[in-house]
């Protein structure tokens, strides 16, 4: 959305949403509450109407909630923003959509099952419901090989919570490394052997090298 390449939801309906700023958006960690709304004194309390959200947010949140503010956190957020609004954020942006597709048409055409079938944002989530494999058993043979994802609850999962069915995965990381379509279809071909060889320790570390290999081509920002 801060790059322009999902819609608003405070334009279809909604009147308050909440983000990280340290994924997508490659700020600090943080996060943002935005709401529409009039902006009003936080001292005084408001009226409860839709129209003064934001100074009731401001009320529940400080000094209720939260106390102590990092101004270099929240100047660092700031940064973060000020780059959301430049046209090399929303070429990220837009590749970061490109290839979350991607990833899910590859693993789709390898007879796994999405989440809600395919993905329109920056991440999918796999379903391995009736599979006899769980998120959390995938999530560790990937972290075996290098790459880091996340076990997840999938809507009525018949799982618990610590052995969901699903595995969720995000592209803005290794977009803003480089990563295009072509290098997305390696990182699920990397991904499905590991699933596939999940109890062979010896062949997962086989893998784990070529991984390595793989992501030196993609230095991470910052980082000599």
């Amino acid at each position: 959305m801060a790059a322009g390449v999902l819609k608003n939801p405070l334009d279809h309906g909604f009147n308050a949403m909440m983000t990280t700023t340290h994924k997508s958006l490659r700020g600090p960690r943080g996060a943002l509450i935005l709401s529409k709304g009039i902006v009003s004194n936080p001292l005084k309390k408001p009226e409860d109407t839709i129209e003064n959200i934001p100074t009731r947010i401001d009320r529940a949140v400080f000094p209720g909630v939260q106390g102590g503010p990092h101004m270099n956190t929240i100047a660092a957020i700031a940064v973060a923003l000020g780059e959301a609004a430049s046209p090399e954020f929303k070429a990220y942006g837009e590749q970061t959509i490109k290839n979350a597709q991607i990833m899910a048409q590859e693993f789709l055409s390898r007879g796994y099952k999405l989440v809600t079938g395919g993905t329109d944002n920056h991440m999918i989530v796999v379903d391995f419901s009736g599979t006899g494999l769980d998120g959390a058993v995938a999530e560790k043979a990937l972290d075996k090989i290098g790459i880091s994802t996340s076990k997840s609850t999938i809507p009525d999962d018949p799982n618990p919570p610590f052995k969901p069915s699903g595995l969720r995965i995000g592209m803005p990381a290794m977009t803003t490394r480089g990563v295009k379509e072509a290098d997305t279809k390696q990182i699920v071909a990397f991904m499905d052997d590991a699933i596939k060889h999940q109890d062979n320790d010896e062949y997962l570390a086989q893998i784990k090298n070529q991984v390595k290999a793989f992501a030196k081509k993609f230095p991470v920002p910052g980082i000599a």
